[in-house]
C-alpha cells in the first residue's frame, strides 16, 4: 500500500525487513527489490516512567535498577514461556493458566520498577498495536518461546527493523500483479462463499467464480463479513469473532533536512509520555532531505482514528517537537493512513488474541472448513503480523491444497 511523501512513494503498510525474514528477502531478489539498513547513527531517546536519557543501537542506557528488572521480567516470562508450550510449537500443560488473565494484570503484580513496567507496556503497542490489558498473557509469552524472540522483534540492527527496502515494499505486490496479468482482479471484493460436494462458488462485485477449493486470505474478524453457506463450524465463527484487529495509525513526515541528527540523534524515539510513537529516521537514501517514520498505536490510535485529521496532524508535530525541537513543527509534507479507517483492515498489523482465545480456538485459526482454507500472516505461527508470516501462510496453504488436488 504506497503514498506519496515530498516527491518520492513511501508505504503505509507494513516496511521493515529482518535477516530472517527469509522468503521476503528471496522474494525481494526475485523481483529486482534491493534493502539497505535502517538508519541507526547517533543516540536513541527514551522517555519512560518519568526517567529519559538516550541509547544507541540496540544498547540500553536505562538506570540500573530498571535495566536489572527489564532483564529479570524478560528471563520469567521466557521461563512461562518454556511452561506453556512444548518444543514442538504445541500448548503445554500450563497453556491454560496462562490464558485466563490479562498481561496486565501479571505486569502490576510481578513489575514494580515504573521504567520497566512501562517500557514493557509501549513494547506491546509497538508490537501488537494494543494494550497490555487487552492480550492474555499466555498471546505475549508466546513471544518468548522462541530463542531470543522477543528480543528480535524489538530491536532494529539484526532485528525485525534492520532494513528497509529502497522505493517501497509495495513494489513486490506491483511487480507480481503484473507478472500475473488478468489472473488479478481488482476492485472486487468477495461477498458470499457457497460450497458444495464438487466444489466452491465465490461470488463478487465483478461476477462468479467456480473452483474446487478457495483460499481465504483476510484477518479472522474481516473473514468473517463474507457471507459462507453453508454456515462455517462454531468453533471458526466464535474464533474469529473473539479475534479483534489491533489499531494503527501510520505518518510519514518530509523534511528539507534531517536536522535532528545534527544533534547527534538517529532519529529513534521511545516515550511513553507522547500519543504519536515510537518514530524512526526514514530519511531518503540519497539526497539531503529528511523524513521520520512513526505511529498512533493501540489505545491512541483508537483515541485519534475518528478525530479531525488537522488536529491528528498537530498533535504528531508537536510530540515530534517535544524531543526534536521546534524545526519539527515544520514539515514540507505529511501522510498518514489511518488503518482502523480502511474498509478492507479496519485495523492492524494483526489479531490480539484476549484471555481464553488461544486455548480455546488454538486450531480453529488454521483448520480447515470444508474447501475452504485459511491463509494470511495471522495464521503462521512464527511470523504472525509480519508480511514474512503472509508469503508463509501463502506457502503452507498451497502445499496443503497440492496434496489433495
Amino acid at each position: 500500500m504506497p503514498g506519496r511523501l515530498a516527491g518520492r512513494v513511501v508505504d503505509l503498510g507494513g516496511q521493515w525487513v529482518a535477516p530472517d525474514h527469509t522468503r521476503l528477502i528471496s522474494l525481494a531478489r526475485e523481483f529486482g527489490v534491493e534493502a539497505y539498513p535502517q538508519y541507526v547513527d547517533g543516540n536513541n531517546i527514551y522517555d519512560l516512567g518519568g526517567q529519559r536519557g538516550t541509547y544507541k543501537l540496540n544498547d540500553t542506557d536505562l538506570p540500573a535498577t530498571s535495566l536489572k528488572a527489564v532483564q529479570e521480567t524478560v528471563n520469567k516470562l521466557t521461563a512461562l514461556a518454556t511452561s506453556a508450550f512444548t518444543v514442538t510449537g504445541d500448548l503445554g500443560r500450563h497453556a491454560a493458566g496462562l490464558d485466563g488473565g490479562t498481561l496486565e494484570s501479571w505486569l502490576l503484580a510481578n513489575v514494580f520498577d515504573r521504567v520497566a513496567y512501562s517500557y514493557f507496556r509501549l513494547m506491546v503497542r509497538a508490537t501488537h498495536s494494543a494494550e497490555t490489558y487487552e492480550t492474555s498473557l499466555l498471546a505475549f509469552v508466546s513471544l518468548f518461546a522462541g530463542e531470543n524472540h522477543f528480543e528480535h522483534m524489538t530491536s532494529v540492527r539484526g532485528g525485525a527493523q534492520d532494513s528497509v527496502f529502497d522505493g517501497g515494499v509495495w513494489q513486490l505486490a506491483d511487480r507480481m500483479a503484473k507478472e500475473l496479468g488478468t489472473a488479478v482482479i481488482l476492485g472486487s471484493p468477495v461477498r458470499h462463499i457457497l460450497q458444495d460436494d464438487q466444489g466452491v462458488t465465490v461470488r463478487s462485485d465483478q461476477g462468479d467464480w467456480r473452483g474446487r477449493y478457495v483460499v481465504v486470505t483476510a484477518p479472522p474478524t474481516m473473514a468473517n463479513r463474507i457471507q459462507v453457506t453453508p454456515p462455517l463450524s462454531s468453533q471458526r465463527d466464535a474464533c474469529a469473532q473473539r479475534s479483534p484487529l489491533g489499531n494503527v495509525i501510520k505518518v510519514h513526515l518530509a523534511y528539507s533536512r534531517p536536522f535532528w541528527r545534527d544533534q547527534g540523534l538517529s532519529g529513534q524515539v521511545l516515550s511513553d509520555q507522547t500519543d504519536f510513537g515510537p518514530w524512526f529516521d526514514h530519511s531518503p537514501r540519497k539526497g539531503g532531505s529528511g523524513a521520520l517514520v512513526g505511529f498512533y498505536n493501540g489505545a491512541t490510535a483508537h483515541k485519534w482514528a475518528d478525530r479531525d485529521p488537522i488536529e491528528r496532524r498537530m498533535q504528531c508535530l508537536q510530540d515530534v517537537a517535544k524531543y526534536f525541537g521546534t524545526a519539527a513543527l515544520s514539515p514540507t509534507d505529511y501522510i498518514e493512513e489511518v488503518w482502523g479507517r480502511s474498509a478492507f483492515h479496519r485495523g492492524g498489523y494483526g489479531t490480539v488474541s484476549g484471555p481464553g482465545v488461544i486455548t480455546t480456538f488454538h486450531d480453529a485459526l488454521r483448520e480447515p472448513v470444508g474447501r475452504i482454507h485459511w491463509a494470511g500472516t495471522e495464521t503462521d505461527a512464527d511470523y504472525s503480523g509480519y508480511i514474512e508470516g503472509a508469503i508463509r501462510s501463502g506457502e503452507n496453504a498451497a502445499a496443503a491444497l497440492r496434496k489433495l488436488v
